[in-house]
């Protein structure tokens, strides 16, 4: 009985702790930088930023810039212990006057490097693998955002969990983690598109303000080059369990899962102090 306990009281803690990972809040930033200054807008990420994300209890899980060198963008990743926590940090980490006098210093004539910033708060998806943040190095990073047709982002995400993951895998591609817009957000499709999309190519055939949470899926996957990955997906593509299960989802959905132009794809490298690499 004794052992019976225990063993009781061991899967209780375990899944207590399994709940509290779930609950994690992910916060996926987007700078606007202004021209030219990429550079400047990453050395105060590394140099202050990074120390005062630690400072106000937030997790860096990476930083990122596209591939495509015409796209100034920076992207950050940051983990939060659920939502009101990232509105207190953040609201600490903007007061700081230490912060501020760096923010002044990284001006030029005036002006700061970042002209502005998008926030998207995301939530992982139960069939997410659990993130490892960790140095892997040679690998480039691929930011995929869907928006699903009306009512079918839960045959979008059944589609995932059962056939997409495992085909991926088979072909090169490394899933790292797959999310939902948090729940009660009111960033809309067209913001998420316009902070996940190459630029120039948001558009899709979806109203702008329609809410992202109920109908959006956002997740990262990893290829060794950009090369590697248009091979991986030409193989995914073609395989006849991919095919199958596609062509199985659409029927019972009445049409495709996804509206058209709603599938979004930016490839991005780590920066060299992102923790995720």
């Amino acid at each position: 009985m004794a052992r019976l306990a225990l063993s009781m009281i061991f899967f209780l803690c375990v899944g207590m702790f399994q709940a509290t990972v779930s609950a994690k809040v992910y916060e996926l930033r987007t700078y606007n930088v202004e021209a030219g200054r990429q550079a400047d807008a990453l050395k105060l990420m590394a140099d202050h930023g990074v120390s005062y994300i630690k400072k106000y209890k937030m997790d860096l899980i990476g930083v990122w810039t596209p591939t495509d060198a015409a796209d100034e963008r920076v992207f950050m990743l940051v983990g939060h212990e659920n939502r009101e926590a990232a509105g207190k940090s953040w609201s600490s980490f903007q007061a700081d006057a230490d912060w501020k006098k760096a923010v002044v210093g990284s001006e030029k004539n005036g002006v700061k490097p970042v002209k502005g910033f998008t926030q998207t708060f995301l939530s992982a998806n139960d069939y997410s693998p659990n993130l490892e943040v960790k140095k892997v190095g040679g690998r480039v990073f691929e930011l995929r955002t869907y928006i699903a047709t009306p009512n079918n982002l839960a045959a979008l995400n059944n589609r995932f969990r059962n056939h997409t993951l495992a085909l991926f895998e088979k072909y090169g591609m490394t899933n790292i983690i797959y999310w939902s817009v948090l729940e009660g957000e009111k960033t809309t499709c067209g913001q998420l598109l316009n902070s996940m999309s190459p630029v120039g190519k948001a558009e899709a055939k979806v109203d702008s303000e329609l809410a992202a949470s109920p109908n959006a899926l956002v997740y990262f996957i990893t290829h060794a080059s950009q090369d590697a990955a248009k091979e991986s997906f030409g193989k995914f593509g073609a395989d006849p369990a991919w095919q199958k299960a596609r062509t199985e989802s659409e029927a019972a959905a009445g049409g495709s899962l996804t509206v058209p132009g709603g599938v979004k794809s930016i490839f991005l490298k780590p920066a060299d102090f992102s923790p995720l690499q």
